[in-house]
């Protein structure tokens, strides 16, 4: 393959850093495809907190489209983020090495990088995570489109079992994650099942993250009352929720999950009853509105 359509770690740099020779000033701008990736990680090996703070925040690595989508699946996660739970489409990997881990001292010679083109507006990238093993090896696809007289990364796709599917893509993980978090919000069985979580490890700040204050507390023959955010009384009314209703011998309050792969959007107002707690829909999420202790737990049998 022509030099035109390699861009190989020699090319890159083993004439610009050959003795007596100046290192060439970084272009102003990419104009191609396969120069704009080559810079992108040719600056990624060598400080990725700079690389993404010049390529990526400065906001012209993607392109609009890709960013809308990144922009609906951020707004999904703040939908679950009382969950207290990892969310979002880049939160447990580095989506530029496709890992978690990586040789610490891994650099762009030692990776073996490559990036070759493969196609008008296409770029394949591979290197490896920690050299010398093969089989850390990562393939990855860029698809680019020229946005605003520069180029823009509309796509980026791993490779699995030597091919690029359309399921291993960026845009179809972001909008299925965001397609699951939206519909996950609207299932009361969801919240049911955090807020479980929480009682049975009375974790009281958690809890109160998932109810609607002022939270209606109903007890024996006191009636009901109001607690309020931040309570002083809410780490005893966990730890009683664990002991009466969460104790061995007593069936554990459980919401069906919705078999819907879209959940219908409940009506604003609409109440679940799941032991002792009641669940409203309010303002597109179910929140704990009320928790009646005077409701007997079901004893196993």
């Amino acid at each position: 393959m022509g030099a035109r359509q390699s861009w190989i770690l020699a090319a890159l740099l083993g004439a610009a850093c050959a003795p007596g020779a100046a290192a060439p000033e970084a272009p102003s701008q990419a104009d191609t495809p396969l120069a704009f990736i080559g810079n992108f990680y040719r600056d990624y090996f060598a400080d990725p907190a700079a690389a993404r703070k010049r390529h990526v925040d400065s906001g012209g690595f993607y392109s609009p489209g890709l960013l809308k989508l990144m922009d609906a699946n951020r707004a999904a996660c703040l939908k679950v983020a009382r969950q207290g739970s990892q969310c979002g489409w880049n939160a447990d990997g580095d989506e530029f090495l496709h890992a978690q881990e990586r040789d610490p001292a891994l650099t762009l010679a030692s990776s073996g990088f490559v990036a070759k083109a493969a196609g008008a507006n296409t770029v394949d990238v591979r290197f490896l995570l920690f050299p010398g093993q093969a089989d850390t090896q990562r393939a990855i696809r860029y698809r680019l489109l020229r946005h605003q007289g520069r180029w823009r990364v509309d796509d980026a796709t791993g490779a699995a079992k030597g091919g690029y599917r359309r399921e291993n893509s960026l845009r179809y993980a972001i909008a299925a994650e965001t397609r699951y978090v939206n519909g996950s919000v609207l299932d009361a069985a969801e919240a049911a099942t955090w807020v479980n979580l929480y009682v049975e490890g009375e974790m009281a700040d958690a809890f109160a993250r998932f109810a609607a204050f002022p939270l209606t507390v109903c007890q024996g023959g006191d009636g009901c009352t109001a607690y309020r955010e931040n309570d002083a009384r809410l780490p005893a009314l966990v730890g009683t929720l664990k002991q009466r209703y969460f104790d061995k011998g007593v069936v554990r309050p459980v919401l069906p999950a919705s078999t819907l792969v879209v959940p219908k959007v409940p009506g604003e107002g609409s109440v679940v009853r799941n032991g002792p707690f009641d669940f409203t829909f309010r303002r597109g999420l179910w929140r704990l509105t009320q928790v009646d202790l005077r409701r007997a737990p079901v004893r196993q049998q």
